[in-house]
């Protein structure tokens, strides 16, 4: 790809103007008076690609991400798991944390599940939609991930890379999107379910972030990532048709994007660094985050931007010395 995708160029060209068009909104909701002036960006000092994003994640939902000890997984051959006792008992439970239970998978049939069911059990779980109930989505998607399907997932050698799998073969939804809340909990409805419900494929992302953030991924995976970045922003601008926003599916490739990024390309200066950090940190988002006090424009997402599709070229071509 030796010059940046047009369709992604026009794409962010919309995508500017849907954030300009929203972001005066945030802003108005700020109780401050005397706002800082947002044209002139103050950059990090000091920020360390090598430190995990979700370092702090595991101290909030209580769990660690992509631990280092794998179980061998070639031999295994069980099958899926479909969620049908979730279907039929979820009205009996009266808090979340009973629904998620009503979702475990047994444990025997968990051990003996060849990887590829496992990630489509996974794929399928009732609950990967739970980070749009989130401010954070990241924390909402982590939650999520705390079944054990994916903690089994998790822990298998080929765990990662099938994960990556699974995100190239589907694609967002071309044609009118079911409204109905789906009939499809077996594994084996995975095609179906993705060409439904455009939330799943953006729960994968999340996913992938997580692996991207636990540098589980070799060289060519990440490479083969750059490139499924611009094939998934391609299928966004053939299918959009006014379906999709910026604030809800469009961003979520963005955001991988510069998680790889941020990580992964060393001829980024300090102060593209500085953008993407708070990119993620503000999940791509114009606004205001109280914690720090930093303020996200428009502006600074369209600088992002850029800086995401041209670093991922960079990667996808190999002028990048990756190392894991």
């Amino acid at each position: 790809m030796k010059m940046l995708n047009n369709k992604v160029v026009a794409f962010m060209v919309t995508i500017i103007l849907l954030l300009c068009g929203c972001s005066s909104h945030h802003l108005d909701e700020i109780d401050d008076p005397n706002p800082p002036d947002t044209t002139v960006y103050q950059p990090h000092v000091g920020l360390d690609p090598t430190v995990p994003l979700f370092k702090d994640y595991d101290k909030i939902v209580g769990y660690s991400l992509w631990r280092d000890v794998k179980i061998p997984d070639t031999n295994l051959t069980g099958v899926g798991y479909c969620y049908d006792y979730w279907e039929e008992h979820k009205h009996e439970a009266s808090t979340f944390e009973e629904l998620m239970a009503l979702c475990e998978v047994p444990q025997e049939l968990l051990a003996a599940m060849s990887t590829r069911n496992l990630i489509l059990t996974c794929f399928m779980h009732p609950y990967l939609n739970l980070f749009y109930s989130y401010t954070n989505n990241y924390i909402g998607i982590m939650v999520a991930m705390g079944a054990n399907c994916w903690q089994e997932l998790m822990k298998r050698e080929t765990g990662s890379s099938q994960l990556l799998d699974l995100y190239c073969e589907l694609t967002y939804p071309t044609s009118s999107i079911s409204s109905a809340q789906s009939a499809g909990l077996c594994y084996l409805d995975y095609k179906e379910k993705a060409a439904e419900n455009p939330h799943k494929l953006s729960g994968l992302a999340l996913t992938l972030m997580t692996a991207v953030d636990g540098n589980v991924f070799t060289s060519e995976q990440l490479k083969c990532l750059a490139g499924e970045f611009f094939r998934k922003i391609d299928n966004l601008y053939a299918a959009d048709k006014g379906r999709y926003t910026y604030n809800t599916t469009i961003r979520f490739p963005f955001l991988l994007g510069a998680f790889i990024a941020y990580h992964y390309d060393q001829s980024l200066t300090p102060y593209e660094l500085s953008l993407l950090y708070d990119f993620t940190g503000f999940q791509g988002m114009p606004g205001f985050d109280e914690e720090t006090g930093r303020r996200f424009t428009p502006q600074n997402v369209s600088s992002a931007l850029n800086i995401v599709t041209r670093s991922l070229e960079r990667i996808e071509q190999g002028g990048l010395q990756i190392s894991n």
